[in-house]
This record gives C-alpha cells, sequence and structure tokens, in this order.
C-alpha cells in the first residue's frame, strides 16, 4: 500500500496540454504591427462602441494580477473559508474522512511494524500478529473501504463550489445599475478568472479534488515526522522535514509566479481564445474560409498564446536550485539511513521499530511538493477570489430610490449641458450637450458614425451615467429614479440588439420578464405592429420554436426577421406600461417591403408615446416631428424637416448627398 499524491518532486507542473508553433521573427513581427495599429483603431472606435477599452489594454490584469506564492496561497485560503458557506454538510463530511485517511496513514507503519516483527521472532509471537492484522484491517477500511465515498463527496462539494462560482459572478456582474464596469479591463480580467475559461483554466470545483488529496498527504507527512522521531532519532524529521518542505517550498514559489503570470496576461490569453473561438466554430467559418484567413489566424493565435504563456515558462525553477534541491535531499535520506542502519547495527533498535522508522521515513515525502495536486489547487483555486470580487461589486454611486410613476414622462426629457466618455477613451463623446425631447413626440437623431448618436440612447437608460450636466425627466434628474423603475418606462431596440437563442415567445416576452406566461394577446398584438407576426406560423414549433441551429429543433432566422423580433420585443414593453420608445437603426436589416410596412405602421406605434429614432436614413427621419444633428458631440442642429432644409446646413447636405444617389439610380433606371 502506498501513499497518495504522485512524484515525490516534480518541475515543470505548469505545462500546457500542448504548445502551439512559435511564431517566426517576420510573422510576429506584422502581428505586432497588425496589433498596434488594433489598439490605435479600438481607442478611436471604442468611443461610440461602447467598448472603451482603447489604449487599457491589460493595464487593470496587472493590477489584478495574483502576485507570487503568498496571494496564491491566500487564494487556497478563500478556497477553504468558502467550502462551509457553499455546503456545510458536505464540508463537514468531507473533513471527517480525510481525518480518517491521515489516520489509516500513520496506523500503517505501525501495523507493518508488528506483523514483521511477528514474523520475524523466534519463538513467533501470535499476538503481536493479531494486533498487526487487526491494524492492517483497519487501515484498509481507513484507507481503501472509504476512498471512493471521499471521491464522491469531494466531487459533489465541488459541483457546488462551481454553481456557487458561477452563480456569484453572474449576480455580481448584473448587480451594477449601470455597465461601466464592463468596460473595465481589470473587471473582464477577473470575470475570465472567476469563470475560468480561459486557456489552460481550470474550474474551481477540481480545486475542491485537489484539497482533497493535498491535505492527507500533509496530515500523512506531519505523521511520518512524529513517528520517525518516536521510533528512530528527535533529530531525524528535523532534518528530513527541512529537506521536504524547504525544496517544496521552492517548487511552490514555482507555481505562485506561473499563476501570477498566468493572471497577468489574462488579456492575451482572452485574445488567445477568441481567435480560437474564431476557428473552431460556425458563425465565422464562411468567412474564414471565403477571405483565406486560415494561415493568419494560425499565426496570430500562437503569437498570442506565447506572449501570454512565454513568462509562465521562464517562471520555472532554475536548473541550479534543481540540482541543489536533489542533492540536499539525497544528504538528508543518507544521513538519516545511515544513523538507523548503525542503532540497528548496535542492537538499539528493535525490528518493529526498525520497520516503523523506515516506513515513516517513506512517508515524509508527503511534505514536499505533491506534483499536479499542487499546480491544480493553485490554478483553479484561483477562480474563488475572482468569483467573490466580482461577487461584491457594485455602483459606483449611490442608485436613485425615486419611483418613475406610470406618466413619466408628462412634460419633456432635457439633456442639460450633458458631457460623457466612455472609461479608458481620450476625448468626449459628448461635450456639453443640450437636447429636449417634449413628451408625446418623436425625435429623430442624425450625425456621423461614432457622433454619439448610441451613446444618447445608453444615458437615456440609465445605462451609463454622464460625466456631466444632468438628464431630466420633467424635472428630476434622471439620477434621482430607482433605475429599475425608470427601465419599465423605456422601451430600446438597440442597433447590436440580441438575438436570444431561446424560443420565440421568450425573444418577445423578454421586453416585459414580469408579464405571465400565457399573455399572448399582449404578445399577438406587439408582434402584429413589429411586423413578425406570421412569421411563427412558418416555423416548426410556433412561438416555443427554439431560435438557435444549435438545437435539433431550432432553426435560425433571417436577419431582417431577428430585427423584427427585436421591434416587437420593444412594442411588448410598451404594452405593459413603456412611454418612452428609442429605436436606434431600426430598418438596418429589413428588406424593401418590410421597410415600407413598417413606415406604414410608424404613426400606429408611436401613438401616445415620446419616440426617440437614431437612423441615416431619411426616409426614416422624415417620419419624426423634429430632427437634431449630432456633430462634435453636441446638437448643430434642431427642428423639423422643412425647417432644416430650408436652413440649408448639414443636414440639408447630408440630404441632397443622400436624394442624389437615389436620383441617379432612378434616373438610370429609366433611361
Amino acid at each position: 500500500m502506498t501513499h497518495a499524491g504522485g512524484g515525490r518532486f516534480r518541475a515543470g507542473a505548469a505545462t500546457a496540454p500542448f504548445w502551439p508553433r512559435r511564431p517566426t521573427g517576420s510573422n510576429r513581427r506584422r502581428g505586432q504591427i497588425h496589433d498596434s495599429h488594433e489598439r490605435r483603431q479600438r481607442g478611436r472606435e471604442g468611443q461610440e462602441d461602447g467598448t472603451g477599452r482603447g489604449g487599457r489594454c491589460g493595464q487593470g490584469a496587472q493590477k489584478s494580477g495574483i502576485g507570487g506564492a503568498d496571494q496564491a496561497g491566500s487564494a487556497v485560503w478563500a478556497l477553504i473559508r468558502e467550502l462551509p458557506r457553499v455546503a456545510r454538510g458536505l464540508t463537514l463530511a468531507l473533513a471527517v474522512l480525510i481525518l480518517a485517511q491521515a489516520a489509516g496513514s500513520a496506523l500503517l507503519p505501525l501495523a507493518t511494524g508488528h506483523l514483521v516483527a511477528a514474523l520475524t521472532s523466534t519463538p513467533k509471537s501470535l499476538d503481536s500478529m493479531t494486533v498487526g492484522l487487526a491494524l492492517l484491517g483497519l487501515v484498509l477500511i481507513l484507507d481503501v473501504v472509504l476512498d471512493p465515498i471521499r471521491t464522491m463527496v469531494a466531487s459533489r462539494l465541488g459541483t457546488a463550489l462551481d454553481g456557487a462560482t458561477a452563480q456569484r459572478t453572474v449576480d455580481g456582474a448584473l448587480r451594477p445599475a449601470q455597465i461601466d464596469h464592463l468596460d473595465d479591463t481589470d473587471v473582464a480580467d477577473r470575470i475570465e478568472r472567476a469563470r475560468a475559461v480561459g486557456l489552460g483554466a481550470h474550474p474551481p470545483g477540481q480545486a475542491v479534488t485537489a484539497l482533497a488529496g493535498l491535505v492527507p498527504l500533509r496530515l500523512t507527512g506531519l505523521v511520518s515526522a512524529a513517528l520517525l522521531g518516536w521510533f528512530g532519532q528527535w533529530w531525524m524529521p528535523l532534518v528530513l522535514g527541512t529537506a521536504w518542505v524547504v525544496t517544496g517550498r521552492w517548487q511552490e514559489k514555482e507555481i505562485g509566479r506561473s499563476v501570477s503570470a498566468h493572471a497577468g496576461h489574462t488579456v492575451q490569453l482572452r485574445r488567445a481564445a477568441y481567435l480560437r473561438e474564431l476557428a473552431t466554430t460556425a458563425p465565422a467559418a464562411k468567412e474564414v474560409r471565403l477571405f483565406g484567413m486560415r494561415s493568419w489566424l494560425v499565426e496570430r493565435f500562437s503569437t498570442a498564446w506565447w506572449d501570454g504563456m512565454v513568462h509562465m515558462r521562464r517562471a520555472r525553477v532554475s536548473p541550479r536550485r534543481h540540482a541543489l534541491a536533489i542533492v540536499f535531499l539525497l544528504a538528508a535520506h543518507l544521513a538519516v539511513v545511515l544513523a538507523l542502519a548503525f542503532s540497528a547495527a548496535r542492537g538499539s533498535l528493535s525490528v518493529r521499530e526498525l520497520t516503523v522508522a523506515l516506513q515513516a521515513l517513506l512517508g515524509l515525502f508527503a511534505l514536499g511538493f505533491s506534483g499536479d495536486l499542487q499546480w491544480t489547487l493553485h490554478t483553479a483555486g484561483a477562480a474563488v477570489p475572482a468569483a467573490l470580487a466580482v461577487g461584491e461589486l457594485d455602483t459606483r454611486t449611490e442608485p436613485g430610490t425615486r419611483t418613475a410613476t406610470a406618466t413619466l414622462p408628462d412634460r419633456e426629457i432635457r439633456f442639460d449641458q450633458v458631457s460623457f466618455s466612455y472609461p479608458g477613451a481620450t476625448g468626449r463623446v459628448l461635450d456639453g450637450l443640450d437636447l429636449t425631447v417634449p413628451a408625446g413626440s418623436s425625435l429623430a437623431i442624425l450625425g456621423d458614425n461614432g457622433a454619439g448618436k448610441s451613446t444618447l440612447t445608453k444615458l437615456l437608460a440609465g445605462l451609463y451615467l454622464p460625466d456631466r450636466g444632468r438628464i431630466t425627466v420633467d424635472g428630476q434628474d434622471l439620477g434621482d429614479f430607482d433605475p429599475a423603475a425608470w427601465r419599465r418606462q423605456v422601451a430600446v431596440v438597440f442597433q447590436d440588439f440580441v438575438r436570444y437563442p431561446f424560443s420565440v415567445r421568450d425573444n418577445v416576452t423578454f421586453g416585459h420578464i414580469e408579464a405571465a406566461a400565457t399573455d399572448d394577446d399582449h404578445l399577438v398584438a406587439a408582434a402584429r405592429l413589429g411586423g413578425f407576426l406570421g412569421v411563427e406560423q412558418e416555423l416548426p414549433s410556433g412561438w416555443n420554436t427554439l431560435l438557435s441551429g444549435a438545437y435539433t429543433d431550432g432553426t435560425e432566422l433571417s436577419g431582417g426577421q431577428w430585427q423584427r423580433l427585436a421591434l416587437s420585443r420593444a412594442l411588448y414593453a410598451v404594452r405593459h406600461g413603456a412611454r418612452v420608445l428609442v429605436l436606434d437603426e431600426p430598418t438596418a436589416h429589413l428588406d424593401i417591403e418590410a421597410e415600407h410596412e413598417l413606415y406604414a405602421r410608424f404613426l400606429e406605434i408611436t401613438a401616445g408615446l415620446t419616440t426617440i429614432l437614431v437612423s441615416h436614413r431619411f426616409a426614416t427621419v422624415r417620419l419624426a416631428d423634429r430632427i437634431a444633428v449630432v456633430d462634435g458631440g453636441r446638437v448643430s442642429e434642431y427642428g423639423t424637416h422643412d425647417e432644416l432644409l430650408a436652413s440649408q446646413g448639414r443636414y440639408a447636405r447630408m440630404f441632397r448627398v443622400q436624394s442624389e444617389f437615389f436620383d441617379a439610380r432612378q434616373g438610370s433606371h429609366s433611361g
């Protein structure tokens, strides 16, 4: 019977399942040039698309990295403290089973000593043999019979921990009323570590399994030290124990550096994971092959992988320290073995005592480095403090408590000297913007790409807070309202609306999730106004059809059908009391006939609502009562379509450019 725990001294535990081919010099430089251009591009574009991460890549990761062996150890203590909160009964049961295993490991040398002494004595001692066999039977029960139970309990506790950390991560990411925390690379990296989905990552449940193997190993080492000191000499466990602990500490520092390197390069590893996703999943498969991106993707993946992992390889124990550790261990074992041999030769040690001492000597390896158990414990355990940190996320300011009544807005929505920039961005998207939207009217917002049109809609929905100025509803600061209560008054179709891989019914009723599941009247009415009604009849399971090709009974919609479904979701919210309707490029994916039908229903859709339209299409813009042109972070023009044309400003120029294009096409067809 042997002690568990794998190899006694092992270098290079921080290895990956495979190593991609390292990029060549020229290709690597080309990738770095492209990365530099890409970072500059993100710095310009991140403002309008809401990412706001340009120029900040990696800062948060370095700040939140796990700083070496000491902090890696703190992650283990965080794991231990979390287990009773997750499942107290399972934690107690596992602790008892671990102690039983340690007791079995302690009894094994004693059983072996009694049996060897009984078999070698003259005459043979039946009593000593009986005691030895009894102890050996108890060892079998504690160490062998209970082992499957320990494994099962550790597995169930690990599963419970996985669920608890996942729930804490989801809850923490969703708790803040605004979404600016998701633009912070520090938070993004913590979420990645908490999710344990990065390349080479381990879910936290594996740390429980490793802990269930490592703790009895350490207890076995302590018991072995006590037995060696009792049956041998007092100095023997000090010499051997010091040798194993010191060399194990060297290896543990290696793990700490590797885990720290992994945490400090989460940005690169997240990029590598994204590139792998592009190469191995269906959504990008068409363009990857069409544009011949195979070599580019492989090269970029390798570059990102090496950028994230090369520091982990450099963090290994140096060959000199490795050799010193081996010499140290050999010298310590040689000193103890020679001393035991000398004592046995003099007759000061009996056969039983020598057998127990030698068994204890072998058991002291459990105080040293335990290979994959420690690596798994530290890497998988790193997800726990990350999940705890994400779970403690909160709003940057105290949310308002004023209840948004069902009549808001009754007079107007006003943007008063509003300035805003995304986290990490160098310039302002909005700079002292003034805008008034009369209640019950429709306003179209027009402007160049990146002018801040979509940002206005996010500020109105309370997803971000202005840096300066304020947004008021009937004279009340929007920040004073309870965010959830105000959002029930706002229905938005974002330009990048979500395509939920759930049923058609869910995709519509998410507009007011508190509504009853059998609320088919509002469902049908919203789908009719959104232009989706009738599409469900062509689907396999009607309203209950799953909208994802990943399911055997699911299906995919066209881009135009998805847009009509998103509009129906917003109108479902309107049917349940929302008074403000925001449509960001509502016709971007619609064909000509569907777009015409939307125009025909526009007055019916917006009746009694305060409506904000964001669009580049003048056919859409002209439907609004008033039009605002956003330029340079401010409203440069404001008025009706006819008033803006008469002013001969930017709106008139943009209108002529678009009209001339269509007039030219119409003339070419008629000619």
